[in-house]
């Protein structure tokens, strides 16, 4: 009988145990991983700023897709996250952690300044995030833009060309 009491317990112990926990997920890398992205962004917001036309033919619910590179130094290519045709310099990258944040200082040739900043979480194998865009321009058509982006990673070695830019002239 007793052997009957503690076999019992045994298998009730056994039953009111919790399940085994999901493996724990791999710690993200030190930086993004260099190599090839495809980037899609959708446009969640696009709003005139000074209450004039927007000068753009992007349009809220658009997706854009482009490739482009992240460098050795785990920096993406300004490319992959400014509008078609801007030149642009990435300023205070934080990167690190599986998070990512960083500031764009564009220049559209022509209109006038647009500063882009991007906030999301990375692993190894792409990142995704928030892009906000706000110009500043000498006269109307200023904007404020905001994506949802989601990049992969699918090359480990750079072979896309220079990105053409993630969005539409805004």
């Amino acid at each position: 009988m007793r052997h009957i009491v503690l076999l019992g317990t045994v298998l009730l112990a056994a039953c009111s145990q919790e399940a085994p926990k999901e493996a724990a997920k791999a710690a993200p890398p030190a930086t993004l991983v260099p190599g090839t992205y495809e980037v899609t962004a959708t446009v969640k917001s696009l709003v005139s700023a000074d209450k004039t036309p927007l000068p753009t033919f992007a349009k809220v619910g658009d997706v854009i897709t482009t490739r482009g590179c992240v460098g050795a130094d785990g920096l993406p290519a300004a490319e992959l996250l400014a509008a078609k045709g801007d030149t642009c310099q990435v300023q205070n990258p934080y990167i690190r952690s599986g998070r990512m944040n960083l500031t764009l200082d564009c220049n559209r040739k022509g209109q006038g300044q647009v500063m882009t900043m991007v906030d999301g979480k990375y692993d190894a194998e792409g990142f995704t995030g928030t892009v906000n865009a706000s110009s500043s321009f000498p006269g109307p058509g200023d904007y404020k833009l905001v994506q949802e982006v989601t990049a992969r990673k699918v090359a480990d070695q750079c072979t896309a060309e220079p990105a053409a830019g993630g969005a539409p002239k805004a």
